[in-house]
């Protein structure tokens, strides 16, 4: 059997997929997806599948596409497919587009990107389930109008029969003229006694007892008391009210039961004429009729839905005899409008729904609510057209599932809240944080500018500026934490020395395992490279995490960290790749184990582990920590392109595993990484004079950029807020705008507008200058008209190379000597330090022992500039306050002194 086919539509191949494995995962095997990249793919996959008479019960589709929009392609859609239903799934779209698609492609639901799992899930659950019943009231409308064929075909039958016997009748009568013998019907005529005193009839086979057998008899000699009675009395009425009677009877002719229809009319004060003719073709007809009308009738009763069949004029013509369903139980619906029966205020709505199902010959579908009881029901309506200008009426109770939608919609309203909020924090905190930090950096930059600093004042601004680089860092790190839940978080690739980064984790958990007497052991196999790319944050990130929580809960024994190498294509195991110092652009897996001797999970714990705010028994009861760490792990471990794992048991220590992937890099791809930038001294000259308009409500951060603009020979002016920066635009014409975003009175986004709306300001270069970390930001502010942007705070040669790249500015820059030579020769830190005399190394080690930072600067000023490697280094220590590391380098170079010996 050929299964249903959903079709999926974007043109991000990522979502596709996505979108597929989610609907595989919630409907099973029932469905076909098919997957179109484009308006025009999906329009071929639905001929395709129109042609092969495949069912296409629901597409969704994204609204930004190249071509044509989404909207565009479902009223299409509707036009060649009105019973299949449409949702709209966008993170961006317009209030006319879902407007176009709910009016002219019947658009079944819009939901926004990035889509709520369960809220996709019971979307389109609800809109399968609706096709389905859609499909099973079209078939039955087919039934029904089968069986109102059925009806037609016999009453037409009927009153052809009918029409017949009244021609027979007409033309007897005209051919007779009132003569008895002549006539095809039963004539009789009695006296009041009911008495035999003519009979006629060209039908004997219809006379209860022969016709000459009956004259000068009375009905009670010819028939059972109880009949002749019945007779009788007929006679009385007509002679009693002088008018003519109608009555139909049966009679048991020859063992079969012949109806009759007979006419009573007095002729004479005590006389009466009864004429009958022979109904019984037309009473089986009727009963015939009867007997469909009753299947009609159970068919009705055994619906769980509201079933109505209305006229064009509102009347209602059939209605179920079971009253507990309907709005007014204990009204006789037959006959009664829709305004008489529902509500009258809303009742001419409904009636319109009806007049449109008739008058264009199409099934019309929608809600509405009523008061039942104490309570609000809703209903969906499906009203389809019938013949004889009469529409059925098909409601469904679907209370159920409004309020189930009432709990979502308060659900999505309070998660749309707090996402808001959450966005409006971390806007608030990246602008309040970033704000002063591009001060710091900015001025600090500047300083080191000043040839009238002596070295250990230039020194002292290399301190700043490297802390204030650190806590930046620092400051994006909890920053990108914030973001995990609101689906913010990126993968921020580097190359790195991952020796290093084990050996300064090792440090930093070392004092704490001394502590608590547990043993700390790093194992790094072999084939390990030193050297790697992936994100290097997120990586220490989660060793740190699983490293405390080992710590913690482990009282006595030890702590492993293990590190080993794969291939990512083959999966988890040893890849034997050497000493691992190839340089590749394949993805390795990198595999890494912490294991404890600590207290264990309980198994049934092992599956919430790493639920945010869920913690083990054993945390709850540590009264330590969140819940967020092993949280925060695993998607780090996923976004890194791996999953985590972990065994337990009680009382015998816990181990988690973690795959990641990464590239291999060289020593050089470090270096290059590390290589300073050179620094601008002056414009090129025979340049054109720029004018430069600085645009910040902070006087700090307009001055560093005029300090920094100004001595290159720059011609700038500044405005603390919009409404100042449009009236200096005006007059002064300015090459380049570096605009703040957020600022009193009128904002950076207004201004922009304002100047980019005049030809003159199309030619004026608008930068803008956020001290938001919020990747959305960047979408607004250029759909604003800034040209392209600057987040805060900004190292000097980011202003510089913007410039160069809008106005085409040429620099005359300062000559750097390259500060790492050693290491492109390949010489180490401890090669670097035997360089050194002994009497040196000492002093340096007392120091870093003292912790005296101003003694170790005036030692590392002794280094030669061959080895500007392990200056810069050692400079790199201090300022991290890491002292303790270089005594670990000295030690370990004079322990390695010794073995050689």
């Amino acid at each position: 059997m050929v299964k249903p086919t959903i079709i999926c539509v974007d043109d991000e191949r990522v979502v596709l997929v996505s979108l597929r494995d989610q609907l595989i995962q919630h409907l099973g095997n029932d469905y076909e997806i098919e997957l179109a990249e484009s308006s025009q793919e999906a329009l071929e996959i639905c001929a395709e599948l129109k042609e092969e008479e495949i069912e296409i019960p629901l597409i969704i589709s994204d609204q930004i596409m190249p071509g044509m929009k989404g909207d565009e392609l479902l009223i299409q859609i509707h036009t060649h497919y009105p019973k299949t239903l449409k949702i709209l799934l966008t993170g961006q779209t317009s209030v006319e587009a879902v407007a176009n698609a709910v009016n002219f492609a019947n658009l079944y639901r819009y939901i926004a990107k990035p889509w709520d799992s369960t809220d996709l899930n019971l979307t389109v659950t609800e809109a399968l389930r609706c096709y389905a019943q859609r499909q099973q009231l079209a078939q039955a409308n087919e039934t029904l109008k089968k069986i109102n064929t059925e009806l037609e075909q016999l009453n037409t039958a009927l009153e052809q029969k009918v029409a017949e016997r009244t021609a027979e009748l007409a033309q007897a009568e005209a051919e007779m003229r009132g003569i008895f013998a002549a006539m095809t019907e039963l004539i009789f005529v009695f006296d009041a006694q009911g008495r035999h005193l003519k009979i006629a009839s060209s039908n004997p086979a219809i006379l209860y007892k022969p016709a000459d057998t009956r004259i000068g008899k009375t009905l009670h000699e010819v028939f059972e008391k109880e009949q002749a009675d019945i007779f009788l009395g007929y006679i009385q009425q007509a002679l009693n009210t002088r008018q003519t009677i109608n009555v139909e009877y049966s009679l048991i002719i020859e063992g079969k039961e012949v109806w009759s229809s007979a006419s009573i009319s007095p002729i004479e004060d005590n006389a009466v004429i009864w004429v009958a003719r022979d109904t019984t073709d037309r009473y089986l007809l009727e009963e015939k009729l009867r007997q469909s009308e009753e299947k009609i009738r159970a068919i009705f009763e055994a619906m769980t839905d509201v079933v109505l069949v209305v006229d064009e004029q509102g009347a209602i013509e059939v209605a179920p005899t079971n009253p507990s369903r309907l709005y007014n139980a204990d009204t006789d619906l037959i006959s009664l409008t829709i305004e008489q029966f529902f509500l009258p205020e809303t009742s001419e709505t409904w009636f319109s729904k009806v007049r449109q199902a008739i008058e264009t010959q199409q099934i019309v579908n929608f809600d509405y609510r009523l008061p039942l009881a104490d309570e609000q029901l809703w209903f969906s309506a499906s009203i389809s057209p019938m013949p004889h200008d009469s529409a059925i009426w098909v409601a469904r109770n679907i209370s159920t599932r409004k309020l189930a939608e009432a709990a979502l919609q308060e659900a999505k309203e309070a998660a749309e809240a707090a996402n808001r909020a959450k966005s409006t924090f971390l806007a608030n905190m990246s602008h309040e944080l970033r704000s002063p930090l591009n001060a710091i950096l900015g001025f600090s930059q500047l300083l080191t500018r000043s040839h009238s600093l002596n070295p250990e004042q230039q020194e002292n601004v290399s301190i700043i500026n490297r802390s204030g680089e650190h806590l930046l860092t620092l400051i994006n790190n909890v920053l990108d934490l914030s973001k995990i839940e609101a689906g913010r978080i990126t993968l921020n690739e580097s190359n790195f020395d991952l020796y290093q980064l084990l050996d300064d984790l090792e440090d930093m958990f070392q004092v704490k395992a001394d502590a608590q007497d547990l043993q700390l052991v790093v194992e790094c196999n072999a084939n390990v490279p030193q050297y790697i790319r992936t994100d290097q944050v997120k990586l220490r990130q989660v060793l740190i995490n699983l490293l405390n929580n080992a710590l913690k809960f482990t009282q006595e024994g030890a702590v492993w960290v293990r590190v080993g190498m794969g291939n990512w294509e083959l999966g988890i195991g040893e890849s034997g790749i050497g000493n691992g110092q190839e340089k590749s652009s394949t993805p390795y897996s990198l595999l890494f184990e912490v294991e404890d001797t600590g207290i264990g999970i309980a198994p049934e714990e092992l599956e919430s582990i790493f639920e945010a705010f869920v913690q083990s028994q054993a945390g709850i009861e540590s009264q330590e920590g969140t819940g967020l760490g092993l949280s925060i792990a695993r998607q780090f471990v996923q976004l890194m392109g791996g999953e985590i794992q972990t065994r337990s048991e009680l009382g015998r220590g816990t181990t988690f595993k973690f795959d990641i992937k990464i590239s291999i890099v060289t020593a050089t791809d470090i270096i290059e990484d590390k290589q300073p930038t050179r620094r601008v001294v002056a414009l090129a000259p025979n340049q054109q004079s720029y004018r430069i308009l600085i645009v910040d409500d902070k006087w700090s951060n307009r001055q560093l950029l005029l300090r920094l603009l100004n001595p290159l020979g720059f011609e700038t002016k500044e405005a603390s807020n919009g409404k100042e920066a449009i009236a200096i635009w005006e007059r002064f014409e300015p090459h380049l705008i570096w605009m703040d975003m957020r600022m009193p009175v009128m904002d950076g986004y207004e201004a922009t507008k304002h100047i980019k709306a005049h030809l003159k300001g199309q030619a004026t270069a608008i930068i803008a200058l956020t001290a938001s970390i919020l990747e959305e930001e960047r979408a607004v502010i250029l759909s604003a008209g800034c040209d392209d942007f600057v987040r805060k705070p900004f190292r000097e040669a980011v202003i510089f190379d913007k410039m160069a790249q809008y106005l085409g500015v040429s620099y005359v820059y300062e000559e750097l000597s390259s500060p790492l030579q050693e290491i492109k020769t390949g010489a180490s830190l401890p090669e670097s330090l035997t360089t050194m005399p002994t009497e040196w190394v000492s002093k340096l080690y007392q120091a870093a022992d003292l912790i005296d930072n101003e003694q170790i600067f005036q030692l590392l000023e002794q280094i030669p500039s061959n080895h500007t490697f392990l200056r810069e280094t050692l400079i790199d220590w201090v300022n991290s306050f890491r002292c303790d590391q270089i005594i670990q380098l000295i030690e370990d170079t004079n322990n390695k002194a010794v073995e050689d010996v």
